[in-house]
């Protein structure tokens, strides 16, 4: 019976052993690296203006010119900006359904959000129009802050948009006998003071390049969000 009581806590001293060991490697290996492939590390604080091998994966901040080769351009409106990012926002004027049990009232108002007149409980003369635009998000070719490519996702995380006023005459001919400019928005619609259901607004903002100071994962000679 005594030797069967030693041969059971064999296994569990090696089971022991094994993760005196393994927490071992563990912390060998996180002094040895620097939390390399540890994304919830403190970004290290890299130049810019070089690639070093020894932080791919790893979280770094760069510091300096974000600049980018073409700028980007919201193709279906013919808006472009001498920026890393251009964002588009949609309204439309549409209906809205509030039912309070049996009782539903219906009013109209802005919205960035299609809605769907047809599960109205009375969609006859509450028709919305579908939307002929969604918000979109447009990124400059070629963004690069010295020597690294940075991705579009890096900037629109990092760097705060503004607001970016678009004039009428910097539509395409087609576009501009659709749209009128009103306090720097495109408006498409009869009275913008008095919108009608279906009128739109277009406005934009965007991402200055310039000075940044930019954090997100190196992977190879790109600067990632993760």
């Amino acid at each position: 019976m005594a030797r069967r009581r030693r041969t059971r806590r064999v296994p569990i001293a090696l089971g022991l052993a094994l993760l005196v060991v393994a927490g071992a490697v563990v912390w060998l290996a996180a002094t040895r690296f620097g939390g390399r492939g540890d994304l919830t590390a403190p970004p290290l604080e890299v130049g810019a203006d070089r690639i070093d091998a020894a932080n791919d994966g790893r979280r770094v901040r760069l510091s300096g010119r974000l600049a980018y080769a073409r700028p980007p351009r919201d193709a279906e409106l013919g808006v472009s900006a001498e920026a890393a990012i251009l964002l588009r926002h949609v309204e439309m004027y549409q209906w809205h359904e509030r039912c309070d049990a049996g009782d539903c009232r219906y009013a109209a108002a802005w919205s960035a959000e299609h809605v769907d007149s047809r599960r109205f409980r009375a969609p006859a003369g509450h028709e919305n129009p579908p939307f002929p635009f969604a918000d979109a998000r447009f990124a400059a070719a070629g963004l690069r802050l010295g020597a690294f490519a940075v991705d579009a996702d890096v900037v629109a995380a990092e760097l705060a948009a503004v607001d970016h006023p678009v004039r009428i005459d910097a539509l395409p001919p087609n576009l501009a006998a659709s749209f009128r400019e009103f306090h720097g928005v495109l408006y498409a619609g009869d009275d913008p003071e008095h919108p009608a259901i279906g009128a739109l607004r277009v406005s934009y903002r965007i991402v200055p390049a310039g000075e940044a100071k930019l954090t997100g994962v190196q992977r190879g000679e790109r600067l990632a969000a993760q």
